[in-house]
C-alpha cells in the first residue's frame, strides 16, 4: 500500500493554498512589485525526462512560469506579491496548523510559494506553491492519475482538512473533485466550498507531480461568488 505520508503532504499543500487565498481575498493589501519569488529550490541534475527546476518570472502583467508549464495574462486590476512578502507567507500561514494534528507534518513539510496575485475589487485570488517531493512519493504519485490521488485525499484526509479549515476560521460546505479544461485538456480539479462568518468562499485546485523533483499546486479563490472556473480562462500553456 502507498505511504500515508503521500495523501497527509498533499492535504497541508491543499489546505495552506486555500488559507494563503483566504488571506488575500479577505484582507486585501496595498499594491505590490511586479517581481516574483527569488526562493530558490535544490538544484539537482533532472533525469531526461524530467523538466530543469526553475521558478517563474514575471513581466508586467505577465506571468511566465517554464517548470510548471502555464502563464497567465492579469490586467491592471491586479496585483502580484514581491519576493520579500512570498518569502513571509510559510511561516504566517503555519500558525493557523497550531494544535492541529496536521502539525507535525506540516512542521517539516518542505514548500513555497513562488506567485500570488490578488484582484481586491473582484475579492478575487490565486497562487502557485511548490513542494518539494520525497523519492518515496514520486513513485508512488507515478502509479495514480490525478483523479485517483485526488479521490484518495478525499476519503482519507477529507475530514482531518475539514477539521483544519475549520480551525483557522472557515467552515467546509463541500469538498469534491471536479473535471476542468484547462491549457485546452481535462483535468481533474479539486473543488471546495466554504463560509467565513457567513460569507461563501470558493477555492479551485490545480496539482501536478509530474514535473520533477518539485509538485506544483495552483489554486485559484473568490469570495462571495464563484468565478473560479473563469480564473482557467486567464491562463495559457508555456513550453
Amino acid at each position: 500500500s502507498l505511504p500515508i505520508t503521500l495523501p497527509l503532504g498533499i492535504a497541508i499543500i491543499a489546505i495552506a493554498a486555500a488559507i494563503l487565498a483566504l488571506l488575500l481575498s479577505a484582507c486585501g493589501s496595498p499594491a505590490k512589485s511586479d517581481v516574483s519569488g527569488s526562493i530558490q529550490p535544490a538544484q539537482t541534475e533532472p533525469a531526461a525526462t524530467e523538466r530543469p527546476v526553475s521558478m517563474g518570472r514575471l513581466d508586467g502583467g505577465g506571468y511566465t512560469n517554464s517548470y510548471a508549464g502555464f502563464g497567465c495574462n492579469l490586467d491592471s486590476s491586479w496585483t502580484y506579491y514581491s519576493a520579500e512578502e512570498l518569502q513571509e507567507l510559510p511561516e504566517n500561514t503555519m500558525e493557523l496548523f497550531e494544535d492541529s494534528e496536521l502539525m507535525d507534518s506540516a512542521d517539516v513539510l518542505n514548500y513555497f510559494t513562488d506567485m500570488m496575485a490578488e484582484n481586491v475589487d473582484q475579492l478575487t485570488s490565486m497562487n502557485v506553491l511548490y513542494q518539494k517531493l520525497s523519492l518515496e512519493e514520486r513513485l508512488a504519485y507515478a502509479m495514480m492519475d490525478e483523479a485517483e490521488i485526488l479521490e484518495r485525499i478525499l476519503e482519507e484526509m477529507g475530514d482531518e482538512m475539514a477539521d483544519t479549515y475549520a480551525q483557522a476560521g472557515f467552515l467546509v460546505e463541500s469538498m469534491e473533485s471536479v473535471k476542468v479544461s484547462f491549457l485546452g485538456q481535462e483535468r481533474t480539479a479539486l473543488k471546495t466550498e466554504y463560509t467565513m462568518e457567513g460569507v461563501p468562499y470558493y477555492t479551485l485546485q490545480l496539482f501536478d507531480f509530474d514535473l520533477g523533483q518539485y509538485s506544483i499546486t495552483l489554486t485559484l479563490a473568490s469570495f462571495v461568488e464563484d468565478n473560479t472556473a473563469d480564473l482557467l480562462d486567464l491562463f495559457y500553456a508555456v513550453e
